[in-house]
């Protein structure tokens, strides 16, 4: 008998003796010829340069800037549009400080020579790997000057894929097919040091490849480019390389897009002009772009007029004008409009929505961003603006919020001290410090500078720090004179007289600058959320003769911050009257706007630690979370619960989204607050009209 390995051994002796069995290889055809399948090189359309420029910079400028860098890396895009971009993060870069501008530089720099993706000839057999056709005018930065974007060396050097034609070119065929040439400029010229080094420049290749390509080296010093070979597709730059160079965490951003509705242009083309491949240029106003707490500029058609946003309206004017001339292939009728826009707008008052206006309307087009309130870098409303600066009561200026009290602190320094007598702080705003809990989500109390704009810097626990940077910005890069410098000095010697990690510091710091603020009126907090002893109100009342007679003597004007003036207030309510915390703080909420990077005007817990809670448009939630924070977290006994829920109803009896709900919430708990004042927003930064 058979087993059933006998019966499977015979079988194959049985196939062995036959004929050789062969199998049919089927062959990918189109056409009938076989086809190849080419891998496509994505890696192309998001080279490391992208995420290095997501985090280059703060806020979300940089973010959305990398977003939008990936599309003029794809193989349909126009022969300009990579190094239209790279102008555009080099214009982004001129309102940053140094190190951060000669950074962004440098990013451009590499991205402008980043690889483009082309598409293989696939009416070729084997498929023809083509190069990218290059822009044929110069670049609106110098930097940029005859720099080209990479080529694969796999690629055939003679062949060019043309995306407006969509087909093959041959070398010499076209004039994009050799590079242009600025002619006395040289490329790469740099601002400072590179934060970029040979491993950033992923798509550079070596300089003995046939094609056209950049070769990028790292050295000690930035060199002038120059010709490698006879091929005027082959250029040498040296970029200047930092080995030391911190790595900075990659922040994902997509690109963000306006919700603003385009206005329709009532004008004809015959009378504003072609605009070619573009739309009728329109220009928006508002809080929040880019994660501003300013109102800014920027275009409403990104497509057409690819560029962040920024404050002052002439950046982008001038490179919506520029953007006419250089991509859109606009006529002489619609460069001449744009030049007429951008003096209309000049005529209006800087940083106000009325130049927004004034552009739009030279090319047909009726906007009211003049309604729109300006606001500071601080978030806080610009008095006679907006849709009440013509009103015959004009709205007080918030000066509850503690962005509002820095600025109202700021403005008290420039008019109450002479800069003859403090100094000339150049392109910065006068110094200051404050002093609070929950600064970058801290549990203890820590210092930060008020104006992150001209000292940006988080906060620390030892205030020689702040106060250290903040003197050695005036050097760097304020350009502030000798007076404003020695001034500084001043100030940190006031600030390390007082007692360390108490708001006294800031105060001392602050008095040298002629701001008077009450921030030792701040219990200070250590590192587990437990304040200290000996701290806060009661010990600033102890020696308030002494403050009194240091302050006076400099100060014209108070600007205390919200979280002093709450801790004063609630301090002064009785804990029998109100109820016992636990762990937790007097309930307060703030209302203003910017908060979590919103256009409208929001409510949020005024103590991140003790209620740990976003921002919401509905202050219901916030009121309701805070209530339920007590019972859940905080320990606190029925008396503040129940002051809690008269805080509550209290809260519901004002007009729905305004200021006066967080008053009329923070005055249960003995707390006063002029939230009423601010103007509230709605989710496109206007102002809201009262019914």
């Amino acid at each position: 008998m058979f087993s059933k390995f006998n019966v499977a051994f015979v079988t194959l002796a049985v196939l062995s003796a036959l004929e050789n069995v062969t199998a049919r290889y089927v062959v990918l055809e189109r056409d009938g010829r076989h086809l190849s399948i080419i891998g496509r090189s994505f890696g192309n359309e998001h080279p490391a340069v992208i995420d290095q420029l997501a985090a280059a910079c703060p806020g979300q400028v940089c973010g959305v800037l990398s977003g939008q860098a990936i599309t003029p890396l794809l193989a349909a895009q126009g022969e300009c549009t990579q190094q239209d971009m790279a102008d555009a993060i080099i214009d982004a870069a001129q309102q940053f400080d140094d190190p951060t501008k000669s950074n962004m530089i440098q990013l451009a720099i590499v991205y402008r020579q980043a690889e483009k993706n082309t598409p293989p000839d696939f009416t070729t057999n084997p498929p023809t790997q083509r190069n990218s056709v290059f822009c044929q005018k110069a670049p609106k930065n110098a930097e940029l000057n005859n720099l080209v974007q990479a080529q694969d060396p796999s690629n055939d050097p003679n062949v060019f894929f043309d995306p407006a034609t969509g087909k093959s070119v041959q070398k010499g065929a076209q004039a994009n097919t050799s590079p242009f040439v600025v002619s006395g400029s040289s490329a790469a010229n740099s601002t400072g040091t590179a934060a970029t080094s040979v491993a950033l420049i992923e798509s550079a290749t070596a300089s003995a490849a046939p094609s056209s390509v950049v070769v990028l080296s790292s050295s000690a010093s930035l060199v002038t480019a120059t010709a490698a070979s006879a091929d005027p597709c082959v250029v040498t730059v040296t970029v200047t390389g930092d080995a030391a160079a911190t790595s900075v965490a990659v922040t994902p951003a997509a690109s963000e897009t306006s919700s603003a509705a385009v206005a329709t242009s009532t004008a004809s083309s015959s009378s504003i002009g072609n605009f070619g491949s573009c739309t009728v240029p329109q220009i928006e106003f508002g809080a929040g772009f880019d994660g501003r707490k300013e109102t800014s500029f920027q275009p409403v058609d990104k497509t057409s007029f690819n560029h962040g946003s920024a404050q002052g309206i002439d950046i982008i004017t001038k490179f919506i004008c520029d953007t006419l001339t250089n991509s859109c292939g606009a006529d002489q009728t619609a460069k001449d409009t744009c030049a007429k826009a951008e003096a209309a707008a000049d005529a209006q008052t800087a940083k106000t929505g009325a130049q927004a206006d004034a552009f739009n309307a030279v090319f047909g087009i009726t906007t009211d961003f003049a309604a729109v309130t300006a606001l500071d870098d601080q978030g806080a409303p610009i008095a006679g603006t907006g849709a009440s600066a013509g009103a015959t009561s004009v709205e007080a200026v918030a000066t509850t919020t503690s962005a509002a009290a820095a600025a109202a602190a700021t403005s008290a320094a420039a008019s109450g001290a002479s800069s003859s007598s403090i100094g000339d702080f150049g392109s910065c705003t006068v110094p200051q410090i404050e002093f609070g809990v929950g600064f970058d989500n801290r549990k203890e109390t820590s210092f930060q500078p008020v104006d992150k704009t001209s000292f940006n810097h988080g906060s620390a626990q030892n205030i020689d720090i702040i106060t250290q940077f903040i003197c050695d910005t005036l050097t760097n890069s304020c350009k502030a004179d000798q007076t404003a410098k020695d001034t500084c000095a001043t100030a940190k010697a006031a600030a390390d007289a007082q007692p360390p990690k108490t708001g006294a510091q800031a105060d001392a710091f602050n008095a040298a600058f002629n701001i008077k603020t009450d921030f030792a009126a701040v219990a200070a907090v250590d590192d587990q959320g437990n304040v200290v002893a000996g701290t806060g109100a009661s010990a600033a009342a102890a020696s308030a003769a002494v403050s009194t007679a240091s302050v006076a003597d400099v100060a014209t004007s108070v600007a205390t911050s919200s979280a002093a003036a709450a801790t004063s207030a609630a301090a002064t309510s009785s804990s029998a009257g109100i109820g016992n915390f636990g762990k937790c703080s007097v309930p307060k909420i703030n209302f203003g706007v910017g908060f979590d990077n919103r256009k409208e005007t929001s409510f949020e817990p005024a103590d991140q630690v003790s209620y740990v809670h976003g921002s919401a448009d509905n202050g219901d939630i916030i009121t309701q979370f805070m209530c339920d924070n007590l019972v859940n977290v905080c320990g606190a006994d029925a008396t503040a619960k129940a002051t809690c829920a008269q805080a509550k109803v209290a809260f519901d009896s004002k007009t729905a989204k305004t200021g006066a709900q967080a008053d009329a919430f923070n005055a249960v708990f003995g707390i006063t607050t002029n939230f009423a004042s601010i103007t509230p927003l709605d989710n496109q930064g206007k102002p809201v009209v009262a019914a």
